[in-house]
């Protein structure tokens, strides 16, 4: 089954640590990389970079605000 996600969406993702943080799907780019923005630390990022586990949880609930997201420019 083939993953989808929506552009400018803001998911819930759960780290190898145990750690929530919110990433903002930014979309296939060149090369079939997948793209994304740390929403914390606006660090821009490709899925081939990631060097530790992580999975995809959901979408990212307004009521989770306390994972460090930034509001401004999303």
């Amino acid at each position: 089954m083939i993953e989808t996600h929506e552009i400018n969406r803001i998911y819930s993702i759960r780290l190898c640590s145990g750690e929530m943080r919110a990433w903002k799907y930014l979309g296939e780019g060149s090369g079939k990389r997948i793209w994304w923005c740390d929403s914390s630390t606006g660090l821009i990022f490709n899925e081939e970079s990631i060097l530790y586990a992580w999975e995809l949880v959901g979408e990212f609930s307004p009521i989770s605000e306390g994972m460090g997201v930034q509001k401004s420019g999303y």
